[in-house]
């Protein structure tokens, strides 16, 4: 890559020094932070990613970022609430602005959010597809859960239930992953383990972790 060039992967895989240098520093809110913005707002929101599986297991790890999902028809709501806020697609290792007023551009899927130009990046905004009724998974939308089993909370937090969490992560099986399934899956009930095991099936045949379920 020469000094010009813009990273060819995705900026959540650059090391830190690397994404820092490129799209400026990270400072996420906290998870009570999170919970401000959307208190006494219809939004349907969730935490992902690695954070829910520190919130199921007990143990932690380091985050780079907050990844936060809401129902993507609930994004208007979202921008109302925070007109002031900058949002920025987050597609294909690159990131280009939401202005106000602007629709969303088609096939986005994920936003990075900041107060300004000269403040660092406070949320990872992932729109999740429902129907109103499941989860949808973004990848194969035949993979389907209940809103009402796909949402779990823990201490009065919404997280998207582990066993999505890890469909998710099977597709990368980056050292963190795996260490994330093996602390994970000894906290999946009969239930969990089959739903995640019908999706791999669908979603990756084959999958390693599919004969541990």
């Amino acid at each position: 890559m020469t000094e010009t060039e813009a990273p060819r992967t995705n900026a959540n895989d650059l090391p830190e020094a690397e994404l820092i240098a490129w799209y400026g520093p990270w400072e996420p809110l906290t998870l009570n932070e999170i919970r401000a913005v959307f208190d006494g707002t219809p939004v349907r929101w969730w935490v992902a990613g690695g954070r829910v599986i520190d919130a199921v297991t007990g143990t932690a790890r380091e985050h780079g970022d907050v990844d936060v999902a809401i129902a993507r028809e609930d994004l208007d709501i979202v921008r109302e609430r925070v007109p002031d806020w900058q949002l920025w697609h987050a597609h294909s290792g690159s990131l280009q602005p939401l202005f106000p007023g602007d629709p969303l551009m088609e096939g986005r899927e994920g936003l990075w959010v900041r107060r300004d130009a000269t403040q660092p990046w406070i949320l990872d905004l992932l729109l999740s597809p429902t129907d109103g009724v499941d989860w949808i998974f973004k990848r194969d939308h035949s993979i389907r859960l209940p809103l009402s089993e796909a949402v779990i909370r823990i201490d009065d937090m919404p997280y998207l239930a582990p066993q999505c969490v890890l469909l998710y992560k099977a597709r990368h099986m980056r050292d963190k992953d795996r260490r994330d399934f093996d602390v994970t899956l000894p906290h999946l009930d009969t239930a969990a383990r089959a739903w995640l095991a019908t999706a791999l099936d669908k979603h990756l045949p084959g999958h390693e972790w599919r004969q541990r379920l």
